[in-house]
């Protein structure tokens, strides 16, 4: 706990949430069972309310010198400069405990504490506030988010309250369950709700479920007797008059929205917005989640539609912001006026009616001269919009009806457009000069087949088109959108072909084509003969019939002078500004080699495609960072990705078999390769084939002669990289410099120096020997399945290697798991390649084993790989693929190395420890429980033997060849 760390720093803790959220019960909880530890204490509440009155700082800092020198009279102070002299004076010479509870902001704690440097060694204050950056970034505190009560919690303090018990009586429980939902788990506000219905009849509860269901924004707060909107009020009122305005316009029409589209449009409001938002993020009235979307607690979102509800409680038409039942009830009697700011009226499909439009006639907004937020929702106006409002910014309505924009509706000020899953087959007439509009939404509007021209959209930034599923042209006019910067096409499955003034879209950073089955790329050199002979295209239609074949390969039918226009597109006629490209689910068979002309790529989206391989030159994407590559199932190899690649995705690549190599796997790399059952190989780093086929140099390292016994077995195996299990004969896993072989057997062979039965520790002195040197150790485990328990991919196995002597030390995590079977226990053979004198004559060498969850260790053995000394010539050459050369990429601490490939997640949390602090790289340092187990060897028995040495040129290597029974 934070306050018994046993630090010798003064610590600062800031206890922050929402307003009732329970931040003062926990200041005063930790410090009822702490304050006695302590020299003196001191807990000051209220410090918002009390520094607002006359003397109120005064008064605060009597309270703590009193408290602190334990005086039932209060000290005499007559200005703040005093008191902070005195405090100073007192603090400095005794360890104390002080609490700030409802701090306002960062002078109140100055005013009555001053400087930290002030206090005595060891001290600590807790800070409760509504204000999460109360402190400045660089001052140093710890930060505590007091989060609302879960379900369960919030039923049983609501029904102590409610009740006086901890559960609801019988016949009370769904209306309780509601009434718990509409707290959101604010204590304060479970607390209140509840006593206002104690001893209230059943009909009382009925009714006030009822009414809440209905939404009706003043209910609860008739219920509660204005007590909790009182204590949400108190941040809203610390705001100033344009901030409080946004917290407003948040609450009735931004809730959900990203973050980014609100500011795009609130800026246009003539709002600071970024300023503003962090005001009431700053005072938790607000949220940013971790999708971008702008999120309010249920409570203050009320809180905020009561406010504009008491504008005018009798006349909806004079409310600043409409919404529902106030916005339906003003356009059905047509009482809107120029005080309406914004409008939201939304009417959900039916079954029955899967549009369900309601009408309503334009005259209804003749009034509402200020308009400047209007969202509809399957909403049919009729009528002229020859007098609809002209101060328009945000015109977001779905399902509109008309088939183009009357030329007669203004929209000179629109900054963003929404007319999703409209009616419209094509946008507008002629040309619309919008110089305002950043944002065109027209996705899901199924009859649109051209955007009209957008030449008169020069601030544009965002064209959306998606699941435009008739649209076959893009006006060429969007060459002139010099700004923009984002367009989704995705599933526009009748588009063909790209605009050709694409190229001059400069800004242009995303583009989306996913879905758009009839448009593949191509090389820019491809051309094909418009006036061929009927011979020549009877090829072309042969060629045609085929599986959809890259178009790059095509060049091969072409004549040369001779063209004919393209229905798709080339890469390389794309903007080569372009940062996120995204051709998923596009029937792309090939990729061209002109990718690399889009040389400011960091985004590359594939899925879903008959890809059969990828081009060299996607090495040459110096900027790549992601790429996704999920259910290309033709999919075979991968060649070099570059080095700035930081996620790679290949999930259900059932064709995959070899990667070129991983960047930064250990550093930073996301990788994942669900699915991918036939991958085994990533050069230079893992090889998995069979034992036919397997290294003769390796089966002289591990002594195993007698190949044919086993070769054609069949093992079922576990793949933590793949998260795969897969039925096939005796694999050879290569990796790390280690060599591992699974197969079914009985017993540990006779050529292992030394085995032990049940236990999973060995120790023992490496004995010395007179021409021969140390080069690998091999292990051999025999384990069972255990009864009863399920095959899991969370978990490693291990094999830990110490050379007690030296301080070094290597855990060996295998990328795949034989698995036993109820008859057939398993052996698990590894070879340890060393080659710079990493075990010596005389080191005490420490080798243990840990199986987990669904398998037993049975019987574990070890033995010591000799070979004669290399010529001179060669001495400092190390060998290939040995422990040693790999090590360097697994090293967690000096001498400590994690040998796995599947637990590369564990490397990079340890390198960017390093990058913060260089010396974490020493072990001493003090590495965590779940880092610090890899390196320490399990089981209480230990048997300490010298064992005997078998040279691997030797026929005394291996006196007996494996056998099975």
């Amino acid at each position: 706990m934070w306050l018994e760390d046993g630090s010798n720093d003064v610590g600062v803790a800031v206890i922050h949430g929402m307003g009732g959220i329970g931040k003062t019960t926990i200041a005063k909880i930790a410090y009822n069972q702490n304050f006695s530890k302590f020299q003196a204490s001191s807990f000051l509440s209220d410090i918002r309310e009390t520094s607002k009155q006359a003397n109120g700082f005064v008064h605060l800092q009597r309270n703590l010198l009193s408290d602190i020198l334990q005086k039932r009279k209060m000290e005499k102070i007559y200005s703040v400069d005093e008191g902070m002299v005195k405090i100073k004076r007192v603090v400095r010479c005794k360890r104390v405990l002080i609490v700030l509870d409802d701090e306002e902001n960062s002078k109140q704690f100055n005013a009555v504490l001053g400087m930290r440097d002030w206090f005595h060694t060891g001290s600590k204050i807790i800070i409760t506030t509504r204000h999460q950056h109360l402190l400045k970034a660089h001052e140093v505190c710890v930060r505590f988010k007091v989060e609302g009560l879960l379900v369960h919690q919030s039923l049983e303090l609501f029904s102590l309250h409610a009740f006086e018990q901890p559960h609801p009586q019988e016949g009370y429980m769904e209306h309780s369950r509601h009434l718990v939902k509409c707290c959101g788990g604010v204590p304060l506000a479970l607390q209140v709700l509840g006593s206002s219905l104690f001893g209230k009849t059943a009909n009382v509860w009925e009714n006030v479920v009822r009414k809440l269901k209905e939404n009706a924004v003043p209910t609860l707060d008739v219920i509660t007797e204005g007590k909790i909107q009182k204590i949400l009020c108190i941040s809203f009122d610390s705001l100033q008059d344009r901030d409080k305005c946004l917290f407003l316009h948040i609450a009735c029409f931004f809730i959900g929205k990203d973050k980014d589209l609100a500011t795009t449009i609130l800026d246009e409001c003539d709002f600071a917005t970024e300023v503003g938002l962090q005001h009431l993020v700053d005072r938790w009235l607000v949220e940013i989640n971790a999708r971008n979307k702008l999120t309010m607690h249920q409570l203050l979102e009320n809180m905020g539609k009561a406010i504009i509800h008491d504008e005018s409680p009798e006349d909806p038409g004079k409310h600043t912001r409409l919404w529902h039942k106030d916005a339906l009830d003003v356009l059905t009697k047509l009482t809107g006026t120029r005080i309406v700011k914004g409008l939201m009226l939304h009417f959900l499909p039916t079954d029955s009616s899967p549009t369900n439009e309601v009408g309503f006639e334009t005259k209804a907004f003749t009034e509402m001269l200020n308009l400047e937020l209007l969202l509809l929702d399957n909403v049919k106006l009729s009528g002229s919009y020859e007098d609809f409002p002209k101060k328009l910014i945000w015109l977001s309505w779905r399902g509109f009806s008309l088939k183009s924009i009357p030329a007669n509706f203004c929209m000179e000020n629109l900054v963003v457009l929404d007319l999703r899953k409209s009616s419209l087959q094509h946008v507008w007439n002629g040309t619309k000069i919008l110089t305002r509009l950043k944002i065109l939404n027209l996705s899901h509007s199924h009859g649109l087949r051209t955007t009209s021209d957008l030449s008169g959209l020069p601030n544009l930034e965002k064209l959306i088109l998606k699941d435009c599923i008739n649209l076959v042209d893009v006006d060429e006019s969007i060459g002139n959108l010099g700004k923009l910067v984002f367009l989704n096409l995705k599933d526009c499955k009748s588009l063909m072909k790209l605009p050709k003034r694409m190229s001059m879209l400069r800004s242009l950073e995303e583009l989306i084509l996913t879905g758009c089955s009839k448009l593949g790329p191509h090389d820019s050199a491809t051309v094909i003969d418009l006036h061929a002979t009927s011979r020549d295209m009877n090829k072309l239609r042969l060629l045609s019939t085929l599986s959809w074949t890259p178009i790059r390969y095509c060049w091969m039918w072409a004549w040369p002078r001779k063209t004919l226009q393209s229905t798709s597109f080339s890469l390389a006629s794309l903007p080569r500004c372009l940062g996120s490209l995204s051709l998923s689910y596009c029937n792309v068979s090939g990729v061209p080699n002109d990718l690399c002309t889009l040389s400011s790529l960091k985004y590359l989206n594939l899925i879903g495609n008959p890809i059969l391989c990828l081009p060299q030159t996607i090495k040459s994407l110096i900027m790549l960072e992601t790429l996704l590559l999920d259910n290309c199932t033709n999919l075979e190899m991968v060649p070099e990705l570059p080095p700035s690649l930081k996620r790679l995705e290949a999930k259900y690549c059932t064709s995959l078999k070899r990667l070129t190599n991983l960047p930064n796997l250990f550093r930073s790399l996301e990788s994942l390769f669900w699915g991918c059952e036939h991958l085994v190989e990533v050069e230079s780093l893992l090889n998995i084939k069979p034992l036919r086929s397997a290294d003769l140099e390796m089966t002289r390292y591990t002594s195993l002669f007698n190949l044919k016994s086993i070769a054609s077995t069949d093992v079922e195996m576990i793949n933590y990289l793949t998260g795969t299990i897969r039925k096939a004969p005796v694999q050879v896993l290569y990796e790390c410099g280690i060599y591992s072989i699974f197969f079914h057997g009985s017993k540990i062979p006779d050529g292992f120096g030394f085995t032990i039965i049940y236990r999973s520790v060995l120790s023992v002195i490496v004995p010395s020997h007179p021409i021969l040197k140390i080069r690998g150790l091999n292990s051999c485990v025999l384990y069972a399945q255990e009864p009863g328990l399920e095959y899991r991919l969370t978990v490693q196995h291990l094999i830990k290697v110490s050379n007690q002597t030296k301080g070094l030390m290597w855990t060996y995590s295998p990328l795949t798991i034989g698995l036993p079977t109820e008859k057939e226990d398993m052996l698990w053979l590894s070879h340890f390649r060393f080659g710079n004198n990493e075990l010596e004559y005389g080191d005490e060498l420490r080798v243990s084993v840990e199986m987990h969850d669904f398998v037993r260790v049975k019987e574990f053995g070890i033995q010591l790989v000799y070979e004669p000394e290399r010529p001179p010539s060669s001495q400092n050459n190390v060998v290939v693929g040995d422990v040693s050369l790999s090590a360097s990429e697994y090293q967690m601490w000096t001498g400590k190395y994690f040998l796995s490939n599947h637990g590369h997640r564990t490397h990079q949390a340890q390198f960017r420890k390093r990058q913060e602090n260089p010396e974490h790289i020493e072990f001493s340092f003090g590495p965590e429980r779940l880092f610090h187990k890899l390196f320490k060897a399990r089981g209480p028995f230990e048997t300490v033997m010298k064992l005997r040495a078998y040279p691997a040129d030797s026929a005394s290597a291996s006196p007996h060849p494996f056998w099975l029974k």
